[in-house]
């Protein structure tokens, strides 16, 4: 029960940890926001929960997500701009929407773990 309630807890605390260190590092002047550094914390907690509640890592789920965004904002900046495919925009757009898909992925990990264990 204990580790249910720090899932949750890790949930709103990472957001705010993320925020004190781009702060605290100056990082917004060169460019990183908190959501940023929240990618990283999400992605390791969702691992590291998947790892106690579980009997099999979530990792391939969510490295297969993370492999469709990337073909998705492909695609998406190929018929978007038909000029030229800029890395430096593709890997900006993939990591915010990173972001986004790792925060559902933790959401939904959340959801399984309430109603499963």
């Amino acid at each position: 029960m204990i580790y249910k309630i720090l899932a949750v807890a890790l949930l709103f605390i990472t957001p705010f940890f993320a925020v004190i260190l781009t702060k605290l590092f100056g990082l917004r002047k060169r460019g990183l926001l908190f959501t940023d550094l929240a990618l990283v914390f999400y992605a390791v907690e969702a691992v590291w929960l998947s790892s106690l509640f579980f009997t099999h890592l979530i990792l391939p789920a969510y490295l297969l997500l993370l492999a469709l965004l990337a073909i998705g904002v492909t695609f998406f900046l190929l018929f978007r701009s038909k000029k030229a495919f800029g890395y430096k925009r593709f890997f900006k757009l993939f990591w915010r929407l990173g972001f986004l898909a790792t925060l559902a992925f933790y959401l939904v990990e959340l959801a399984l773990i309430f109603l499963t264990a």
